[in-house]
């Protein structure tokens, strides 16, 4: 009876460790390249990472309307929360690909992803478009369709659309009037350099000062200063005063030219922030240079004016920001030192910004209807 025992509390042992076993089994296969979530086969998917996935929301509404049943793939992250049935790629391409050919999916649109990705895009599966494409490996994947933000040498062939995700459905008129440049005429004949730190917001300013510093130490010049809020303006220009600029304040201005040795042109008003934009040798866009700035970054404006546009670190998940960073038609900084470089190279190099602003421009015409554009290239 106490062998019977025993033997019992063995077998018992024995049937709970194999159902642990097949529970625990059941759980990697799920989550392994063998199982799919609901909603994937025969889906219309897109292939993107998750900063992508971030400011293509207006995108992938058109892509839901037009095919209902809508998959996203993320190679990167998965996000806290998305609205279609979602799955994150494997890291290793044999079991990426794998997975994709998995889905049966009816088209698979990839999004803003460099030549990289092209091994895993199960091209001879389903018809595929390369969305954004940048480089020219992706020209030998035989995607269905490429296109480009922009014409690009190494894409010959591909179709320039725009960007999707730029979403730009118009650009605003810009009447450029030079008249209150006039005034720079001793900056000019001295050969001084124009930055314009335009709607800067909160936090902002003490980081434009601080360039600035660094860069007059490296070639004089003078910095136009703008804050976005007008609340702003008396508490900024007294701050300022530690800084020991010469500073003359727009609204104050008396004479006919701003004397050689001025370092700041201080600007309160919204008609003189626009009309700034003419008079600067390049544009440092507020909003861009620090988190606590909440407003959204004018680039378009600058463009319009045919500036150079530098950015910092700051709502990079802003559509058009990010469209702009991504076809590299504004000169983009992480971090401080990375925006005194770019400042720095915009001083020495005018050439170099004038051809970044001629970029910038073409670009920018290529903007509105680009989703309209992309979408009749997908059936």
């Amino acid at each position: 009876m106490r062998f019977n025992t025993e033997f019992s509390g063995i077998l018992v042992e024995s049937v709970r460790i194999q159902s642990w076993q097949k529970y625990t089994m059941g759980l990697l296969d799920f989550f392994s390249t063998n199982k799919l979530p609901p909603g994937f086969t025969g889906s219309s998917m897109v292939i993107c990472d998750l900063s992508t996935f971030k400011r293509a929301s207006a995108f992938l509404d058109v892509l839901h309307t037009r095919f209902q049943n809508l998959s996203v793939a993320f190679t990167d992250q998965m996000p806290d929360k998305c609205t279609y049935p979602s799955l994150l790629l494997s890291s290793t391409p044999e079991d990426a690909e794998a997975q994709l050919t998995k889905t049966r999916a009816a088209r698979i649109i990839i999004l803003d992803l460099s030549a990289s990705f092209a091994p895993i895009i199960p091209t001879s599966a389903c018809p595929c478009y390369w969305i954004n494409a940048r480089e020219a490996a992706i020209s030998q994947t035989g995607c269905k369709v490429i296109t480009t933000a922009l014409y690009l040498d190494t894409l010959p062939n591909a179709k320039v659309t725009g960007d999707p995700l730029a979403d730009i459905e118009r650009i605003p008129s810009v009447h450029i009037d030079t008249a209150m440049c006039k005034r720079f005429k001793e900056q000019r004949e001295g050969k001084r350099w124009l930055a314009y730190f335009s709607a800067t917001g909160e936090s902002e300013e003490s980081i434009a000062y601080g360039l600035f510093n660094r860069a007059i130490r490296h070639k004089m010049g003078m910095m136009l200063l703008a804050p976005h809020d007008i609340a702003r303006c008396e508490p900024v220009y007294r701050e300022s005063i530690k800084y020991r600029l010469q500073t003359i304040r727009h609204n104050r201005f008396s004479t006919s030219f701003i004397p050689l040795q001025t370092r700041v042109y201080y600007i309160e008003e919204p008609e003189p922030l626009t009309a700034m934009y003419a008079c600067a040798d390049f544009v440092i866009a507020g909003g861009t240079l620090h988190e606590d700035a909440q407003h959204a970054p004018d680039i378009i404006t600058p463009i319009l004016y045919g500036k150079p546009v530098l950015v910092g670190a700051a709502q990079r998940q802003n559509s058009l920001l990010a469209a702009a960073i991504a076809s590299d038609v504004v000169r983009h900084a992480d971090n401080e030192e990375q925006l005194f470089s770019c400042l720095r190279d915009l001083i020495d190099d005018p050439q170099s910004g004038a051809t970044l602003a001629h970029k910038a421009s073409e670009w920018l015409t290529q903007q509105p209807g680009s989703k309209a554009r992309v979408m009749a290239l997908i059936d």
